[in-house]
């Protein structure tokens, strides 16, 4: 899909001013070139030509503000399209499921988002002044067709030949050496972020620092040579059109004369013709990689938006129901609950269950297991992040289908091993102020932090730190269920105490129900039950 099937299917009312600004700045400007040709005829010592002047200012004046308002206005639609682009398929992303973005890959996502809508927005203002030097080349080749038809069917037959050679020939090499570019882009970006993500393992490790920015050298060299072969192939065309421009100079100058009765003055109007439009022709011809370029990120970003839609499942719309309101519940219950983590072949790495396990309202439940023993995972299972495969979850009497987890994930706050401290307070309304001063005492982070217009003033802070601050954040979302995933593991001995022996004995005091990922049994005599997993099931004690 190119640039303007893209706006026409994004736009419901197409603007067509800019287009046809462009259009009249490229008549003006191929009329420039009658203007000069038949002025200079006329030059005489001493003599204005005023009335060529006139004509000539005018036609310059049209061609500036045609060019500089439909280049403008080109550039403002552009970036609101992509915006509406960026946010329609941001919103989608939103709308997706945990396991489907995981499965796509965050740099897929992040690469055709950011980079291929960079490349369409710069791409567009290139294209419409190519346009517009292509309309100016026809009135030009019009001009010819007064001059001589023979010298017109020659430039006529030539432009399509180029065009045919570019668009078709050469288009279909460029296509496949993009998309072996974008997935090298891809690795890169993969790889650079194991560089910030790995930073403290890689630092830690000079060897292995060393084996992995080897690695990452070789990727970006093996990126290298594929833009390096693609511009190799920019050029090798740009050079093409040199020498056809040339080519068909010769062909005027020398082949023309001798095959009709054309006089020096037209050989020498068309000569000049071709040279008033070579800049033109060639920024037409160089743009063409461009536009190819920007069809391809433009297929990139739908590609993509097809590829949420197929995950993406019908939410419910019953805003007023008890899951929505956050109402109590009963209780909760897995029946042969399965799920399974799978590589890109599909085959099975890890699975979950089957998992049979019922929770209470206002229970407080420690899971504990060694690592890999599926605790992390089944949290996801039970927030709703991940679908299970096989089995079921039920809500007091209800079991929970595609249209009703969306509201049951509502039901939950969590604070995973991996969790994302945001700096702002999203989904909190006025924050009540008091209740803000008391928790950051409590967490001692009063001389750290503090809240100001729904926002933390400052998250840099060690990990046990933001924990706390993520802590705070939960218990202001005031959610019926929490879920804690060895949230007291990154913290000091006083306030893995204060963690076990208050603020759980509080939060269950509230009416909440908690599920707590633990390794502390020195604290399991605080839990109404202590559950352990081995394999991805419960196992005896």
């Amino acid at each position: 899909m190119d640039l303007i099937q893209c706006y026409i299917k994004e736009v419901k009312e197409p603007d067509l001013t800019p287009a046809i600004l462009v259009i009249a700045a490229a008549v003006a400007q191929g009329l420039l070139l009658s203007v000069i040709i038949k002025a200079s005829s006329l030059v005489s010592p001493g003599n204005l030509n005023f009335q060529y002047l006139l004509i000539y200012l005018f036609l310059f004046a049209i061609f500036l503000y045609g060019k500089n308002y439909g280049l403008k206005k080109t550039s403002d639609v552009m970036s609101e399209l992509m915006e509406t682009l960026k946010l329609r398929i941001s919103d989608k992303i939103r709308q997706s499921e945990l396991l489907d973005i995981e499965r796509m890959g965050p740099e897929r996502i992040y690469t055709q988002l950011t980079n291929d809508t960079g490349q369409i927005n710069e791409s567009a203002i290139m294209i419409m002044n190519s346009f517009q030097s292509c309309i100016m080349v026809c009135v030009c080749a019009i001009y010819i067709l007064f001059i001589s038809q023979l010298a017109f069917l020659i430039s006529v037959a030539s432009f399509i030949f180029v065009l045919f050679l570019y668009i078709v020939v050469f288009r279909k090499s460029y296509d496949e050496e993009l998309d072996k570019t974008l997935q090298k882009d891809i690795s890169t970006m993969e790889m650079f972020n194991q560089f910030l993500s790995g930073f403290k393992e890689l630092k830690l490790n000079q060897s292995m620092s060393d084996e992995h920015f080897q690695h990452y050298q070789q990727v970006l060299n093996e990126t290298r040579e594929l833009k390096t072969k693609t511009g190799y192939k920019y050029v090798t065309h740009i050079m093409f059109s040199q020498i056809f421009y040339y080519t068909f100079f010769a062909i005027i100058l020398f082949v023309l004369p001798s095959i009709s009765h054309t006089t020096a003055d037209i050989v020498i109007k068309v000569i000049a013709t071709g040279m008033f439009i070579m800049s033109p022709f060639n920024m037409f011809v160089g743009t063409i990689p461009l536009y190819v370029k920007s069809s391809k990120a433009i297929d990139n970003i739908y590609d993509l938006e097809k590829s949420l839609d197929e995950h993406i499942k019908t939410e419910a719309t019953d805003k007023n129901s008890a899951l929505a309101k956050n109402e109590t519940f009963e209780k909760i219950e897995l029946k042969d609950v399965q799920f399974s983590h799978r590589s890109t072949t599909g085959t099975d790495v890890f699975t979950l269950g089957p998992i049979n396990l019922t929770i209470k309202r206002g229970e407080l439940i420690f899971i504990t297991g060694g690592n890999g023993s599926g605790k992390s995972t089944l949290m996801k299972v039970l927030c709703g992040l991940y679908p299970p495969d096989s089995g079921m979850i039920k809500l007091d009497d209800s079991s929970l289908e595609d249209i009703t987890y969306p509201l049951y994930r509502e039901l939950f706050s969590v604070i995973m091993s991996d969790f994302y401290l945001f700096e702002r307070l999203y989904g909190i309304e006025n924050p009540d102020k008091l209740l803000v001063k008391t928790l950051l005492q409590q967490m001692q982070l009063e001389h750290k932090t503090d809240v100001v217009n729904s926002c933390f003033t400052n998250i840099r802070l060690s990990t046990g730190q933001r924990k706390r601050l993520a802590m705070i954040a939960a218990i202001l979302q005031d959610k019926p269920i929490y879920i804690f995933d060895e949230w007291a593991a990154d913290q000091d001995v006083d306030f893995r105490i204060y963690f076990y022996e208050t603020l759980l004995k509080d939060l269950k005091s509230n009416g909440k129900t908690i599920i707590a990922v633990s390794h502390d049994d020195r604290y399991y005599h605080v839990a109404d039950r202590v559950l352990k997993m081995d394999y991805g099931i419960f196992v005896e004690q």
